[in-house]
C-alpha cells in the first residue's frame, strides 16, 4: 500500500523530489506559506503590528509593578500615595492598551487565515482536478482529501504560531533582557543567555528528535485515512466479492503500524517537554538567586526585586509557551509538508497555475 500511488514513469521524478523536501522541510514549508502571505501583506502587517504593541505593553508593566512596591514599602506620606496611585494607573492603562491591541491582532489574524485557507483549498482542488486519469485511478481519494484538509488546518496553526506566538515571544525576550541589563548588566546577560540556550535546545529537539518521527507517523495517518475512507466508499464492491475479512485484516495491519509510529512520536514529544521543563526550572533558580544576591549586597531595593520577579514571570510564561509553540510549529510543518507533496506532484505532471 502506498500513500500517494504513482505510475512507474512518475516514480523516478517523485523519488528525486522527496529527498530535498525531507532535508529542508522547514525551509520548503515556509517558502510555500510565504507565497500565500505575500498576497495578504496588509493583513500580515495588521496582525503583526497589533500584537507587537500589545507585547511591548506587557514588557513595561513589571517596571511599574516594581515602582508600586517601592511606593507602598516607603513611610506613609502624601508623595508615597501619589507614587503608588500613579504606578497603579500606569499598570491599568498599559493593561487596557494590551487587551485592545491583542483583540485587534486576533481580528487581523482571523481575516488573514481565512483568506489564505480559502486560496489554499482552491489551488489544491484546481491542481488535483488536473492530475492525469492514471494518477486518480492509482491514488487513494481518501488520502488525498486527508492531505488537503490537514494542510489547510496546519496553515491555520502556522499563522497563529508564527505571528501571534513566536514573534511576540522574541520581542518579550529581547525587550526584557535589555531592560534588565539597563539596571543590572549581569542579570540581563543571564536572562538572555538562558533564554537563547533554552530556545536552541527546544528547537533542536523538535527538529532533530521529534520531527522525523512525526513526519513518519503523519504518513501512516494519511494511509490509515485512505484505507478507511476508500474501503467504506467501495463497500458495495467489497461485498460483491465477499472480501470483508480481507479488508478487516488490511485495516488491522495499517492500524498496528500507525499505532506504533504515533506512540513513538508522542513519547518523543513527552520527553522533549520534560527536558524543557527542567531547563526552565534551572533558569528560574538562577534568576531568583541573582535577585536575592542583588538585594543582599544593596544593589536592588525590594521594589526592584519585585520588578525582577514580575519580569521573570512574564519571561517564564513566554519561554514555556515557546516550547509549545515550537512543537506546534513542528506539527504544522509536518502536516504542511504532507500537503505540499500534492503540489510537488503537480509540477512533475507539468501542471502549473
Amino acid at each position: 500500500m502506498t500513500d500517494l500511488a504513482v505510475t512507474p514513469e512518475m516514480a523516478p521524478h517523485q523519488n528525486t523530489a522527496q529527498k530535498p523536501r525531507k532535508r529542508n522541510a522547514f525551509a520548503a514549508v515556509f517558502a510555500f506559506s510565504l507565497g500565500y502571505w505575500r498576497q495578504q501583506i496588509p493583513r500580515v502587517l495588521w496582525a503583526g503590528g497589533a500584537i507587537a504593541v500589545a507585547t511591548l505593553m506587557d514588557i513595561c508593566i513589571p517596571l511599574f509593578a516594581g515602582k508600586l512596591i517601592d511606593a507602598v514599602s516607603a513611610p506613609h506620606s502624601e508623595g508615597a500615595l501619589d507614587n503608588a496611585l500613579f504606578a497603579l494607573g500606569c499598570i491599568m492603562g498599559l493593561g487596557s492598551i494590551a487587551v485592545t491591541f491583542r483583540f485587534l491582532a486576533f481580528a487581523g489574524i482571523t481575516q488573514l487565515t481565512l483568506r489564505v485557507m480559502s486560496r489554499l483549498l482552491e489551488d489544491s482542488f484546481w491542481r488535483v482536478q488536473r492530475f492525469s486519469t492514471d494518477w486518480h485511478a492509482n491514488t487513494f481519494g481518501g488520502s488525498t482529501v486527508r492531505k488537503i484538509t490537514r494542510g489547510m488546518w496546519a496553515l491555520d496553526q502556522l499563522d497563529d504560531t508564527v505571528i501571534l506566538a513566536l514573534f511576540p515571544a522574541c520581542i518579550v525576550l529581547l525587550g526584557s533582557s535589555l531592560l534588565l541589563a539597563w539596571h543590572w548588566p549581569m542579570m540581563g546577560l543571564l536572562v538572555l543567555v538562558g533564554a537563547i540556550t533554552y530556545i536552541a535546545v527546544a528547537a533542536t529537539l523538535s527538529v532533530k528528535f521529534v520531527g522525523p518521527a512525526a513526519s513518519l507517523s503523519n504518513q501512516w495517518d494519511t494511509r490509515l485515512g485512505g484505507v478507511l475512507a476508500d474501503s467504506i466508499t467501495c463497500n458495495a464492491v467489497v461485498k460483491s466479492f465477499g472480501a470483508e475479512t480481507r479488508e478487516d485484516g488490511l485495516l488491522e495491519r495499517v492500524v498496528t503500524k500507525w499505532r506504533r509510529r504515533t506512540s513513538r512520536t508522542w513519547m518523543r514529544g513527552t520527553t522533549n517537554g520534560t527536558i524543557q521543563s527542567l531547563m526552565l526550572l534551572t533558569l528560574r533558580a538562577a534568576i531568583i538567586g541573582m535577585a536575592i544576591y542583588l538585594w543582599w549586597t544593596g544593589q536592588a531595593t525590594p521594589g526592584e526585586v519585585a520588578y525582577v520577579l514580575t519580569a521573570y514571570l512574564v519571561i517564564h510564561g513566554y519561554l514555556y509557551d515557546i516550547g509549545s509553540y515550537i512543537r506546534d510549529l513542528q506539527r504544522s510543518v509536518n502536516d504542511m509538508e504532507d500537503r505540499k507533496s500534492t503540489r510537488l506532484n503537480s509540477s512533475h505532471l507539468g501542471i502549473s497555475r
